[in-house]
């Protein structure tokens, strides 16, 4: 037997002994809530996202990647799956899309900020409006500020550096792996 079939068959014995350990907590089944913990391990390892047809290991795979920040497409190209089953995916495990930010703001000294949009988000880091390009440069060469044009995911944005949220009004330090909006 290869080691495929024999992953399977324990997959199989496990979800066998959920179903009976919700069998007699509720009696069937059919009985036991959408939301019982050891229901929803068994819709897991069933793959019962039908819409779908993933395997539980890609499926795994995209909810880590989806997590990670990465973007749809980017998901359903690495993975060969459409855009909508990367959205369905995501709807399903309750997941948020994180934003990926264009540029860096650094300065030597200073906490880097990562940021989507040059003017709206200086607004939030500086406290201060930038009308124009030309504002907006001059004030951050004045301040020795740098700006990196660079697409960054949530993944490879450091711990302790800053990143300004989707609505453009406040300015987060990430201190674990976990988003703050």
């Amino acid at each position: 037997m290869n080691k495929y079939r024999q992953l399977e068959r324990q997959q199989w014995q496990e979800v066998m002994h959920l179903v009976h350990i919700c069998e007699a907590k509720y009696g069937s089944i059919s009985e036991t809530p959408e939301k019982d913990p050891t229901f929803i391990k068994i819709k897991k390892l069933c793959g019962s996202n039908k819409a779908t047809g993933l395997t539980i290991d890609k499926l795994e795979k995209i909810v880590e990647a989806i997590e990670a920040g990465y973007t749809r497409t980017y998901i359903a190209r690495r993975f060969h799956v459409t855009g909508s089953t990367v959205k369905k995916v995501r709807i399903a495990y309750g997941l948020k899309p994180k934003p990926v930010w264009k540029y860096i703001l650094f300065k030597d000294g200073k906490p880097t900020y990562f940021i989507k949009s040059k003017r709206r988000d200086l607004t939030a880091i500086f406290k201060r409006n930038f009308y124009n390009k030309k504002v907006t440069e001059s004030f951050l060469l004045n301040n020795g500020y740098k700006l990196k044009v660079c697409n960054t995911i949530w993944q490879n944005i450091p711990i302790g550096a800053y990143y300004v949220t989707p609505d453009h009004k406040k300015c987060i330090q990430k201190i674990d792996d976990k988003y703050r909006e």
